[in-house]
């Protein structure tokens, strides 16, 4: 049997970095095929397809596990969890690296902004590159998610994964379904879809409202977020340099 324990505390399996979730709040346990999860008697309690646990559950593939205000992608969290107790002095190194690095990319645009003594007030979004994929951080109806930045993406698109979790969640409902449509999805292919209507979406500090999207038959599919829905949200540049989109 194999176990993984999930939590805020730095001697977790998983370590959770979210005000709501309880120090050590929660073990998913694997026996024989069968997932066993268990609230570790945590603060602000383990939900399970929104209905709060009272100690072990038997969980299956398409339950959605929320703690907190995080939504768990336990199954995957489970089957990748590779990390080492021996190795964790490496991974916070790693991150301190990055914080420093976003940090001076910040403070160098900043004091780019004010040489140029440019008068209007600027948005600055960074965006993450893995694996040489460079990815936008966004909330869809409230959702936090990381969309590709795909330049020959023509719509917003999203896996039938995140849309059964914004279902799920309520920021997702029957009359945002608005029919199907064809798209161009990123290996060049024609392909169809669900299209849904999300009531915002929000980079930075810009919004857009009632923005059409289509769903991904593919559970595992990247989201995806084209140059032609960018442009909606007004003037804006990319520096590629720094990898940060500056909306004017």
């Amino acid at each position: 049997m194999r176990t993984l324990k999930i939590g805020r505390d730095a001697a977790n399996d998983i370590v959770i970095t979210d005000s709501k979730v309880s120090r050590k709040h929660l073990q998913i346990s694997i026996d024989n095929g069968h997932f066993t999860l268990t609230d570790l008697g945590s603060t602000n309690g383990t939900y399970v397809n929104g209905i709060k646990i009272d100690g072990a559950a038997e969980i299956f593939a398409e339950d959605i596990v929320k703690i907190g205000n995080t939504i768990l992608d336990w199954e995957k969290l489970f089957l990748q969890e590779k990390r080492k107790k021996g190795k964790k002095w490496l991974l916070w190194l790693i991150t301190g690296i990055i914080a420093a690095m976003t940090i001076f990319t910040v403070m160098a645009i900043l004091l780019l902004q004010d040489k140029t003594h440019e008068k209007t007030e600027k948005i600055i979004v960074k965006m993450q590159e893995r694996n040489g994929v460079r990815y936008i951080p966004m909330k869809i109806n409230g959702q936090e998610l990381d969309f590709v930045f795909d330049t020959g993406a023509s719509s917003i698109c999203i896996s039938t994964l995140e849309a059964l979790i914004l279902y799920k969640n309520g920021m997702l409902k029957d009359e945002d379904f608005i029919g199907t449509k064809q798209f161009l999805d990123a290996s060049g292919n024609i392909s169809e879809g669900a299209t849904i209507k999300l009531k915002t979406v929000q980079i930075g500090e810009k919004t857009l409202e009632n923005v059409e999207a289509t769903v991904i038959k593919n559970p595992k599919a990247e989201c995806l977020f084209g140059q032609t829905v960018l442009s909606k949200f007004g003037k804006y540049t990319i520096n590629n340099q720094n990898n940060v989109i500056i909306f004017e």
